[in-house]
């Protein structure tokens, strides 16, 4: 039977190592999007393109001993990504979009960059 690929791990240089929860969330790497572009003829349409930026959406236990403030600060940071299958991306110049909030001990964490790449 295959394994199921999601996150393994994900790092920050200036935090390490971040404490991921059971259901650690969505990576989605940089790319394009196209659209149709219709044409008078449907053989005459063809499509544009535009980049989409690396989307980074987790879930986080907040341990004691995490800083939110750092959290909350992480800026121009290469940022990796480690999936379940031994694929390796790097966010390069990611940066944290909203606040991390305190709640019942997980908290939800945004982190996107222009641009990512499979290193390994």
């Amino acid at each position: 039977m295959a394994q199921i690929n999601n996150i393994r791990t994900v790092s920050v240089p200036s935090i390490g190592k971040l404490p991921l929860a059971e259901k650690p969330g969505t990576f989605t790497p940089s790319g394009v999007k196209r659209e149709h572009k219709g044409g008078r003829l449907p053989e005459d349409g063809g499509f544009t393109e535009s980049g989409v930026p690396a989307k980074l959406e987790l879930s986080i236990n907040l341990l004691g001993g995490v800083d939110i403030t750092a959290l909350n600060a992480v800026k121009d940071e290469d940022v990796t990504v480690r999936l379940a299958d031994g694929h390796v991306h790097m966010m390069s110049r990611a940066f944290v979009t909203e606040p991390v909030s305190v709640g019942d001990g997980e908290s939800k964490l945004t982190i996107m960059a222009n641009t990512s790449e499979q290193i390994s």
